[in-house]
């Protein structure tokens, strides 16, 4: 049975999400093949069967994984003989750092930066005002005044990021001299703004941009591919 991957999109056939980024340059690393099923924001019945209603998910056979990170893990576990995403426990361990800090230091004033684009973005047949509703009670702010804190957020992120620019400017990659999925975790953060549109990376960011623009190229240019 093939590996069916699910993955979000919006009215646009935009897919935007930081987690399915990471997915998709993930599979493309290991060389692994997928169907795939888009789905909008809490696409409850579509997802059913997983128990929960976030992507990206992964199917293979009869394994289902939710969740990027539980999915890279399960990919090299599953498919040894194939890229690793991560070497050894070392690799593993300095990846999960990075996860985390990604999704705590740059992605939440990123996402929340952006949560008012995503709304106008949402599927038609996502739930708008529950979209709203959640984010605005987590934040403690409507969507228009998370909005309209854009710049202080941006330079927050930008201040967060010096050294893994200062980073970037001696080495090629993330990794090393080749990408492997700390780099994938940064780029699918990255990537959610710039299919959406939108730069949050300031001049100075001289080594991040030139990495982005690298990563851009990998795997035949899947990273231009936004549907």
């Amino acid at each position: 049975m093939a590996i069916t991957f699910y993955d979000l999109v919006d009215k646009d056939g935009r897919r935007y999400s930081p987690y399915g980024w990471r997915v998709r340059m993930a599979l493309a690393h290991k060389g692994l093949g997928a169907a795939v099923e888009l789905c909008w924001h809490s696409d409850k019945e579509k997802l059913a069967f997983t128990g929960q209603h976030l992507v990206p998910v992964l199917r293979d056979a009869r394994k289902v994984v939710n969740d990027s990170w539980n999915i890279a893990c399960y990919l090299d576990e599953a498919y040894p003989d194939s890229p690793m995403l991560m070497n050894g426990p070392q690799g593993r361990s300095f990846a999960r750092f990075l996860n985390y800090w990604m999704d705590s230091i740059i992605g939440r004033p990123l996402v929340r930066s952006l949560y008012l684009d995503i709304l106008k973005s949402l599927h038609p047949q996502a739930d708008a005002q529950e979209f709203r509703q959640r984010r605005e009670e987590r934040n403690g702010a409507t969507l228009e005044a998370l909005h309209a804190n854009r710049a202080e957020d941006f330079s927050e992120i930008n201040r967060a990021m010096l050294p893994l620019n200062e980073l970037l400017r001696e080495q090629p990659f993330v990794a090393g001299t080749a990408p492997a999925y700390v780099d994938y975790i940064v780029f699918g953060t990255l990537q959610m703004p710039r299919v959406l549109g939108i730069e949050p990376l300031e001049p100075h960011q001289a080594g991040v941009i030139r990495w982005r623009e690298e990563m851009r190229k990998l795997f035949n240019g899947l990273a231009d591919s936004t549907s």
